[in-house]
């Protein structure tokens, strides 16, 4: 019967170990004394339950019938026994998955730790680079006052546009940590596109000047506007323009800014007729520190922080930024916002 239930090679082994306490002989011959099946009914309880091997045990050895009680107690016993397994297993199930979060959980600690690492060396590196060049060319006019004129102001406009550089990067990180703290605080109003495009065409002119780039606009319907943050969404245009302006030919280049309605969404597009960007860059470029012209260029002027922060300021707002291929043949950088209730302003109303 133990065989039965607890197997042949265990059963072999509680004989053995009961022999020896006993001090027998195994095989037993006649009959098993009350020791010997007690051994056996504490084992089968563990098997079956306890009102279950007493009613096997007083049937093989008292040759007794199992009566309706012993059954009920059996079925009831039995029934307890699969509850308890059920819930085992569930609960085994349920330790499984939280392991298997938990590992997951490490995982992403993990990878967070080491993005952090990177974060940090790189911005310890970005932050000493103009450092370096503002000291060195400090220490340069100071040690010696016999330089020219020309020669002074060449090294102090080092030093400021180093200055400058320091300050956007600087700015740029605590944006991003703004952002991505959740610290930011948005001023979510109705935009009038047009006026957020012009706005920042104003900021960026100088530098269009400077590389003799042709900028072109199309605004589209009049009074069309979006639900955005306008500081934040004239951040954005800038940085792209801006961007867009870096990798264009110098004399020759051409930009265009184009606004376009999809259903209930605006595509404002900022394209160029520069190298474009690879397929397999065109989610790269939006980390943090990169920058396109390590690898098509020469390394622009830049932090390598502005496209991180565009992607993050459009997703702010329920919107979303790619790059994709210019119809200039450069590359096209497409962010889709939500419309909102028209916004006219002054400039609008003029047209």
């Amino acid at each position: 019967m133990l065989q039965r239930f607890v197997g042949a090679e265990r059963t072999a082994e509680l004989f053995a170990a009961d022999a020896r306490r006993l001090g027998v002989r195994l095989p037993l011959d006649g009959r098993a004394d009350a020791r010997l099946v007690q051994t056996a009914e504490r084992q089968l309880a563990r098997a079956v339950g306890s009102a279950s091997a007493r009613a096997l045990i007083g049937s093989m050895v008292k040759s007794e019938s199992i009566g309706s009680r012993n059954v009920m107690e059996i079925l009831d016993e039995t029934s307890q026994l699969i509850r308890y397994s059920r819930e085992l297993e569930r609960k085994s199930s349920e330790l499984e998955r939280a392991t298997q979060d938990l590992r997951e959980a490490n995982r992403r600690l993990r990878e967070v730790d080491r993005m952090k690492d990177d974060f940090m060396a790189t911005v310890s590196h970005e932050l000493r680079t103009p450092l370096t060049s503002i000291r060195a060319f400090s220490e340069i006019v100071r040690d010696n006052p016999d330089l020219t004129e020309e020669e002074r102001e060449n090294f102090l406009g080092v030093v400021t546009r180093e200055t400058e550089r320091l300050t956007r990067l600087i700015n740029d990180i605590l944006d991003l940590s703004k952002i991505e703290s959740g610290r930011m605080q948005w001023r979510t109003a109705a935009v009038s596109l047009s006026t957020a495009v012009r706005d920042a065409v104003d900021s960026v002119t100088p530098l269009l000047d400077e590389r003799k780039v042709s900028l072109t606009l199309d605004l589209g319907r009049h009074g069309l506007a979006v639900q955005a943050d306008p500081d934040r969404l004239e951040q954005v245009l800038i940085n792209l323009i801006s961007n867009a302006c870096k990798f264009v030919a110098v004399g020759k280049g051409r930009i265009q800014v184009v606004i376009a309605e999809v259903g209930d969404q605006v595509e404002l597009r900022v394209e160029d007729d520069g190298p474009g960007v690879p397929p397999e860059e065109r989610e790269v470029i939006f980390g943090k520190f990169i920058q396109l012209g390590d690898r098509l260029t020469a390394k622009p002027e830049g932090t390598g922080l502005g496209l991180s922060i565009s992607r993050q300021i459009v997703e702010a707002f329920g919107g979303t930024l790619r790059v994709e291929t210019s119809r200039l043949g450069g590359a096209a950088f497409v962010a889709t916002l939500k419309t909102a209730k028209p916004a006219v302003d002054a400039a609008d109303a003029a047209e």
